[in-house]
């Protein structure tokens, strides 16, 4: 028997968190609350002390609704609802609250909670609830308690999977999207309607009532809301299937959401009905990736020998950490920092960097403009012990204390975030009081968590980031630099040649030229021209007078088939030029084309900037922590095998054919090992590998699709059999999605990361424009210069910098905003 007393919809007015606008303001709630109990012995004698009086729990609902409870989420809100229901009587024995919140989120009609709570969860033992009635014998009161037991565990069966679980729930969340399979669906978006229901395990009671305000971020709905929303707003499935499973996917995998339940309606699919729609419910195992890439977790590093090793488990905190700097070498300051957060910051490990940011100074704007970046940090430090380390940090740079507040300053360590935690006290305040008015901070932190949940504001990092460049006045001013060069090499203060430039496309004004200067008597297109000193810094003096930004100096010929000539020829060959190019004063950034460590090693000794790598540093396990160690910057390509062997691994059926797809895969995973590997994320810039384990066509699409090389999310390629809309609209049988995102799996988001592409003069270019001479090539190159500044490329690798030059300035003025 599970009998219940209900009151239904109790409307309530109660401050709860933010409204719509996120304001802070009273609100209606409607409280549908189930009280299980017996009334046998009720309806028997008609007399409501043997049940539960449901005015009186209505009664208590509304006057704690209306009190100043203080809390903050529904959640929390539910939980006192039960405990108040439960209150009335000790005859009330479990209780189901469905609580509506109708102006909760601007697209939905409303967001729900529903729990199921025993009297045995909220007051523990009830056996002492239990008084002797007069002339009651010993065995009654035994009969009578166990008689409550049974109709609990009754209400408990009744339940069903609402006995484990709570539920989150967003009602008809409205959205308008590309759907259907029909020419005009094609062409103009929809509405659909979105039930989303988050299925979470209970959350253990805890002691302080205050901590129910602390909301897990998978049990956050606007977390969700905020995911799903902009996936389904910029997708263009063509069955309601696909969207709903991947509304599901993304709630799951990108949200953390152990279990779901999606419904997706189609209002408009059948005139004569209400609507079309599907309903799936999935967890955490429907999505488990079999080819997803292993790689060290979260927690672990990867260690000089390659071996990765793991945090003990008594680092278990999670701090996020800014930092920023104004005065002196800027860039050498945060190196410094962050070397000491690895090596110096006690009981931890750094995790995670975030790009390098300039910005101009706030609240005290007479001085020089910052570099900013964020870390995360897995220590064993508690907060105010972690506080101390970072000043004894600070003080050991050089800070100088004794300044303004928010004035210059050699390096400043900022904890954003530790774990859930909360704090206010005078010396710390977590999350960081001004957290939410900072560009600088926020965005570095986006890098690396957008999902991060300020539990004093209710919002995501990335959300608060997002109204803070949308909803402000002030123009944004933080700027993503990557470093080209961290000092002068002949000059007598080397801190002044730090080379900063915005290779975001969001903010750069012109493409950075790369002149190819090989030192071999084998390359491609130029091989042998320059193999005397002589020549080589003759070369390399014409593509600096040409505007080349970078000097790239390869040693060892990669074109396909090429013959490795070992580690001492490679050095004879571009040391000396490297230092001659010095010793003449020209202070042009000079990269390294090479993909062993210890001549990368030899050349930066000899005066290098930047390590230019081919394999992405799969070829020599030295590569990786090389980098990490000098801190330079890095350029990653995407290759598979070597030059001997790369011309025979271009097929990718593995990834449908779909090359694109596979060097995001293939090149995320050299990303998230550089990453592990300590390599700072400002110092990476990623290449595609043109001509690289690449056939022809392969070529074009990846220049054709550049875009989403760096994209959140990749569309699937369209098949050769559907070449048009119309076609591609009458395949309903195919089994793959050629307008959905593609599931990927990829070790480590690609987005913001500047981009490299190099064309110049290859086969797949003389192949099309019937140029069998490799220096007969420069207007197809020409053409592809143009083609890669429209997708987005930062830096372009040519041999011809003069003629390119004036093809790269007309493409920047006709695409770079």
């Amino acid at each position: 028997m599970s009998d219940k007393i209900i009151f239904q919809d109790l409307e309530v007015t109660t401050v709860l968190g933010n409204d719509v606008w996120e304001r802070k303001k009273k609100m209606p709630l409607r409280v549908t609350c189930e009280i299980h109990t017996s009334i046998s012995t009720a309806g028997k004698t008609d007399k409501i002390n043997e049940s539960v009086n449901y005015s009186q729990a209505s009664k208590r609902v509304r006057s704690f609704a209306e009190s100043d409870h203080n809390l903050q989420s529904l959640e929390a809100f539910s939980e006192k609802v039960a405990s108040e229901c439960l209150s009335v009587t000790p005859r009330a024995l479990a209780v189901r609250v469905f609580i509506r919140k109708p102006r909760a989120l601007l697209h939905a009609q409303h967001v729900a909670i529903e729990i199921f709570r025993t009297r045995e969860e909220i007051f523990g033992d009830v056996e002492s609830e239990y008084v002797r009635a007069e002339g009651e014998s010993d065995e009654d009161l035994a009969r009578r308690v166990e008689a409550a037991k049974r109709e609990m565990a009754a209400a408990t069966r009744a339940a069903g999977v609402l006995a484990k679980e709570d539920h989150i729930i967003v009602q008809r969340l409205s959205l308008n999207t590309i759907i259907g399979i029909n020419r005009w669906e094609r062409h103009y978006k929809q509405v659909v309607n979105i039930d989303l229901t988050l299925c979470c395990e209970k959350l253990p009671l805890p002691d302080d009532s205050a901590k129910l305000n602390k909301v897990p971020r998978y049990r956050n709905y606007r977390t969700v809301v905020d995911a799903v929303s902009e996936l389904v707003e910029q997708s263009s499935y063509r069955t309601v299937e696909a969207l709903v499973t991947s509304i599901a996917r993304t709630a799951v995998k990108v949200c953390k959401v152990p279990k779901i339940t999606v419904r997706v309606e189609k209002p408009s699919a059948i005139t004569f009905a209400a609507c079309t729609g599907a309903e799936i419910t999935r967890t955490a195992d429907d999505f488990a990736a079999a080819n997803e890439s292993p790689r060290a977790s979260a927690g672990s590093l990867v260690s000089a020998d390659g071996s990765c090793s793991t945090a003990p488990d008594s680092a278990r905190h999670s701090a996020y950490i800014a930092l920023g700097t104004n005065i002196g070498d800027r860039l050498g300051n945060l190196h410094k920092a962050v070397f000491n957060l690895r090596k110096n910051l006690p009981r931890s490990r750094l995790i995670e960097t975030s790009f390098l940011y300039e910005t101009l100074p706030m609240y005290v704007t007479d001085q020089a403009p910052f570099l900013n970046a964020a870390c995360l940090v897995k220590t064993e430090l508690e907060p105010l012990e972690l506080l101390d380390e970072l000043k004894r940090l600070e003080f050991e740079m050089g800070r100088d204390f004794t300044v303004y507040r928010n004035g210059p300053r050699v390096i400043d360590y900022d904890i954003l975030f530790y774990d859930e935690v909360v704090i206010e006290s005078d010396v710390l305040t977590i999350p960081h009081a001004l957290l939410h008015e900072r560009r600088f901070q926020l965005g570095p932190l986006c890098d690396i968590d957008r999902d991060l949940m300020h539990h004093r504001l209710g919002k995501t990092s990335g959300t608060l980031f997002r109204h803070l460049t949308t909803h402000n006045e002030v123009p944004d001013d933080t700027v993503q630099v990557t470093p080209l060069k961290a000092r002068w090499h002949t000059r007598p203060n080397p801190h002044e040649g730090c080379i900063l430039k915005p290779l975001n496309p969001k903010t750069q004004k012109e493409t950075v030229f790369m002149g190819i200067l090989n030192c071999t008597p084998d390359s491609f297109s130029d091989g042998g021209d320059f193999v005397s000193l002589d020549a080589a810094v003759e070369h390399a003096t014409r593509l600096f007078n040409d505007g080349a930004d970078i000097i790239d100096i390869g040693g060892q010929s990669t074109r396909p088939g090429a013959d490795p000539v070992g580690v001492e020829e490679e050095i004879r060959r571009i040391v000396p030029v490297i230092k001659r190019i010095r010793e003449e004063g020209m202070e042009i950034p000079i990269s390294v084309d090479t993909f062993y460590a210890d001549v990368a090693a030899a050349a930066l000794d000899a005066g290098a900037d930047i390590v230019n790598d081919v394999t992405g540093g799969y070829s020599d396990p030295k590569m990786l922590p090389l980098v990490a160690e000098r801190q330079c910057p890095y350029i990653l390509m995407h290759m598979r095998g070597d030059p001997l062997t790369m011309t025979s691994l271009n097929d990718y059926s593995q990834f449908d054919g779909d090359v694109m797809r596979a060097v995001r895969f293939e090149i995320a995973q050299r990303v998230r090992a550089a990453l592990d590997h300590g390599i700072p994320r400002w110092n990476i810039i990623i290449d595609p590998g043109i001509g690289f384990a690449k056939e022809g066509a392969q070529n074009f699409e990846i220049l054709r699709r550049l875009p989403a090389l760096t994209a959140k999310n990749i569309y699937a390629s369209a098949k050769s059999k559907g070449s048009n809309a119309e076609e591609i609209a009458e395949d309903v049988g195919t089994d793959v999605d050629d307008q959905g995102f593609v599931d990927e799996n990829l070790a480590t988001e690609l987005i913001n990361y500047p981009v490299l592409v190099g064309c110049s003069r290859k086969r797949f270019i003389g192949n099309v424009t019937g140029r069998p001479n490799a220096k007969d090539r420069v207007w197809g190159t020409a053409a592809t210069i143009t083609s890669a500044i429209q997708g987005g490329a930062s830096i372009v690798r040519v041999h011809d910098v003069a003629e390119m030059y004036d093809v790269a300035r007309v493409s920047d003025s006709i695409y770079r905003l």
